[in-house]
């Protein structure tokens, strides 16, 4: 699109560890997008991440200490902390200590019933179950070890991987919905027929999807017309060619997302891409202005406007793409009463049940054989089958118990200092465009969380390899020492520059001083030395032991 300019030194500006990182992120967006335990698929990328944690690990024990040793050192602490979480429920227990547990009465009595001993169990009432909740862990670590790692440069150049994997996805999407009910390209047996789901198995995950890439496509968007306006050339110029390009290609991406998401029916998507958009323009506002410029802090700036206008048509010009094609289908949608579905019985059942279960969880991954024990003939839903709580933060309180309470606290705790830090003051080292994409991923987070509350949403290998590397955005990359700022590289660079031509130069009017006195008739007699001159200029120094 525009040829960046690398601001880290240390590492190449593409590396193989780049290439590594960047293939399993998109084997996650491609085979990730699965909502039930034991797909083929998920084992792959589970294997996957081995090798790519193992490699990432290893850099991390070697980064030094102004490079960023530390922060990496507490990266491998915060995923040691999240796998220990569910390795920490299968540690066997005496059956003294099992049956002093909340809510194993139950359970004990169920293996009397039958005949069995308690023995020594774990505090997970399904290890096998749990089991698979830490290895489903491994993909999301890979990915976020892997991007802190990476360079800005990189990192940029991943955000573009990933909008082509968005894109790729809407076209797979289009061939869905012009194939019908029965085409080959769904590639989950349990999906949404009638809609375009792209690589997911469910809708809903995949207008999660669409709607965070919005933002990232968004924080492209604004950067480039914020190139364009600052480099002040006109269109019918040959330079203009890059950002005319640029200003295309972002157009025509929010333009597929907006229209796909409107095709994928999600309420929630939709309702959050609304969200999403008002963040666009929160970015535009945020676009730099050229160097010397008085902007005041109310009024928007040139490169403001331009964004904002490229933003309106293009959400103009999605709609009226793909309202003509989903109006009807997406008031169908609406028609539906939202607190008619099982969402809330979900939750009011979860909550009692996690209270059962306090202070210490049922385990990881235990929703479904523990659910149906508080289940109620009230709910009547008793034809749903409840594969999970369609609330996250309310699951993890079941599975996890305090410790889950208190992780997800200290997380939100983290997310809101490090969005206020992104847009106040953006990263240490970091251009326009590395703070642009951190404010999008923070906002696209945000927005994930908040679906989190109505849905699984970061229950597929896909989205949460996604909010991996949106967490890892808003972090400095380790591993790399940062360079100069841009005021002192620009400054080195014109320092630079002045002695190359003070040197040119001085080349010049020695030269021309030859050349004058070759031509005269008088001898030529050195000058005195002089300090600045090479060593080559020097006059001749006279033999040893000569008089002077």
């Amino acid at each position: 699109m525009l040829k960046w300019e690398s601001h880290w030194r240390g590492l190449p500006s593409t590396s193989p560890f780049f290439g590594a990182v960047a293939a399993y992120l998109v084997a996650c967006l491609t085979l990730g997008g699965g909502t039930r335990e034991g797909f083929l698929t998920d084992v792959a990328l589970q294997g996957f991440a081995i090798p790519l944690l193992l490699w990432a690990g290893w850099r991390s024990l070697d980064i030094p200490q102004a490079a960023g040793g530390r922060r990496a050192q507490a990266a491998l602490l915060v995923c040691g902390f999240a796998m220990a979480l569910p390795l920490a429920h299968l540690v066997p227990l005496p059956p003294s200590v099992w049956g002093l547990l909340p809510a194993r009465s139950d359970f004990e009595a169920n293996l009397r019933a039958a005949g069995l001993d308690v023995g020594w169990l774990p505090l997970s009432v399904t290890p096998s179950l749990t089991w698979l909740s830490a290895l489903a862990l491994l993909p999301p670590m890979a990915v976020f070890l892997g991007v802190l790692q990476l360079s800005y440069v990189d990192r940029r150049r991943l955000s573009l991987v990933i909008l082509v994997m968005g894109v790729a996805s809407v076209g797979l999407g289009l061939l869905q919905l012009a194939q019908g009910p029965t085409s080959s390209l769904r590639f989950y047996a349990f999906t949404n027929t009638s809609e375009a789901v792209g690589f997911f198995a469910n809708r809903n995950h995949y207008a999660a999807l669409l709607y965070c890439l919005v933002l990232v496509a968004a924080a492209w968007a604004v950067a480039v017309v914020a190139d364009f306006t600052r480099a002040g050339i006109s269109l019918k110029s040959r330079r203009s060619t890059p950002h005319v390009v640029g200003l295309l290609v972002s157009f025509t991406v929010l333009v597929l997302l907006v229209a796909a998401q409107a095709m994928a029916r999600s309420r929630a998507g939709l309702g959050l891409t609304i969200v999403a958009l008002l963040g666009a323009f929160a970015l535009a506002y945020r676009a730099p202005s050229a160097a010397g410029e008085a902007r005041s802090p109310l009024l928007p700036g040139p490169a403001t406007l331009g964004a904002s206008k490229l933003l309106l048509a293009a959400i103009s010009f999605a709609l009226l793409f793909g309202v003509q094609f989903a109006l009807y289908r997406i008031q169908e949608r609406f028609e539906l009463d939202p607190l008619a579905d099982a969402r809330l019985p979900f939750a009011r059942n979860t909550i009692e049940a996690a209270m059962a279960f306090m202070p210490f969880g049922s385990g990881m991954g235990t929703f479904v054989p523990v659910y149906p024990s508080f289940e109620k003939a009230s709910d009547n839903v008793a034809s749903v089958y409840a594969n999970r709580a369609h609330n996250d933060f309310l699951e993890l309180w079941l599975e996890a118990g305090i410790v889950g309470l208190i992780a997800m606290a200290g997380f939100l705790i983290w997310l809101l200092w490090a969005s206020w830090r992104a847009w106040r003051r953006g990263l240490p080292g970091a251009n326009h465009r590395d703070n642009l994409l951190a404010c999008a991923a923070a906002f696209a987070l945000v927005l994930l969380l908040a679906h989190s509350t109505l849905d699984y949403a970061l229950r597929t290998a896909a989205l949460m390899g996604f909010f991996a590397w949106a967490v890892a955005m808003l972090l400095v990359p380790v591993g790399i020492l940062p360079a100069a700022s841009e005021a002192t590289r620009t400054k080195s660079a014109n320092a630079s520059m002045k002695g190359r031509s003070r040197a040119s130069r001085d080349a010049r009017r020695v030269d021309g001083a030859i050349r004058d006195v070759s031509q005269s008739d008088r001898p030529f007699t050195p000058s005195p030395a002089r300090d600045d001159w090479p060593a080559a200029w020097q006059p001749p120094k006279p033999p040893a032991g000569r008089d002077k």
